[in-house]
Parts: structure tokens; C-alpha cells; sequence
């Protein structure tokens, strides 16, 4: 774990260097939600779909996992699959009717059993370890 698997004792800049020294070994995952279907640019009929993807938080359980539609205006809740084991992926599903065409940003973020929510952006360190920003997935629905 050293020189390897470190994190920034305190948030840098990107860029910026970090020495040794400031950085502690990574022990645990931070809490991270990921979009599987639909995948990334796919053309969508305007027609009911399932969301489906994934969340994790390494000892931490995925208590919530929430879908936004509309590039993270609004947010709803998506279903949490019954499989659920510690440090397991918990699966979940969102059933989606577009109300029309059009391009459309697809976001998921998740909350663990501690209260920690995945977040818009991620906090910079120089390998880029536990980047879990918001997932996003942009499809098209023809009209």
C-alpha cells in the first residue's frame, strides 16, 4: 500500500502534486451507483423502459438508489433488487415512460446505510481512486 492505493489526507487541486506522506491507504469504498441499460448515445422508442443498474458501498449497505431523467432536476426512487449480502452490489430497476422525444441525461446516485450519498462530482486525488461521481448515461427517444 505504499507507494500504491493512497488518498489525499486533505482535497487538492487537480494537478496538483501529493506527496507520500499526505496520503493514507485506501481501505474502503466510497458510495457509487452505475447506470447498465440503457447504455450510453442508444435511440430509444417512446415506448415504457426499465432502468437498470447497480450500487455498491464496500461495508456500507445501499439503503437508496434514486433516477433522474431530466439531467438531475428532479430525482425518484428507483426499486432495490431482494438479493442484498454485505459487500455485495445491491441491483436495482427504474420503469421510465418519456413523455416525448428528444435527448434526455439519465443520472443515478445512491445512499448508503450511514446517510453518505454519492456525489455530483468526486473529490480529486492524483490516480483518480474511488471516483464516483454521479453515473450518467445520455440516450435519444424518437419521437
Amino acid at each position: 500500500m505504499s507507494p500504491g492505493y493512497r488518498f489525499p489526507n486533505t482535497p487538492g487541486k487537480p494537478g496538483e502534486p501529493v506527496k507520500v506522506e499526505d496520503t493514507h491507504p485506501l481501505t474502503t469504498l466510497t458510495v457509487k451507483s452505475v447506470i447498465a441499460s440503457p447504455g450510453e448515445a442508444s435511440k430509444l422508442k417512446l415506448a415504457a423502459h426499465v432502468i437498470k443498474g447497480a450500487a455498491w458501498a464496500g461495508e456500507s449497505d445501499i439503503t437508496k438508489v434514486e433516477i433522474s431523467v431530466d439531467g438531475g432536476a428532479t430525482w425518484n426512487d428507483a426499486v432495490l433488487g431482494k438479493d442484498h449480502a454485505k459487500y455485495a452490489w445491491r441491483l436495482w430497476t427504474y420503469e421510465w415512460k418519456p413523455e416525448r422525444g428528444g435527448d434526455y441525461a439519465l443520472l443515478s446516485r445512491a445512499t448508503d446505510n450511514q446517510g453518505k450519498v454519492q456525489p455530483e462530482t468526486p473529490v480529486w486525488n492524483p490516480s483518480g481512486y474511488l471516483a464516483n461521481a454521479y453515473d450518467r448515461v445520455n440516450v435519444y427517444v424518437q419521437a
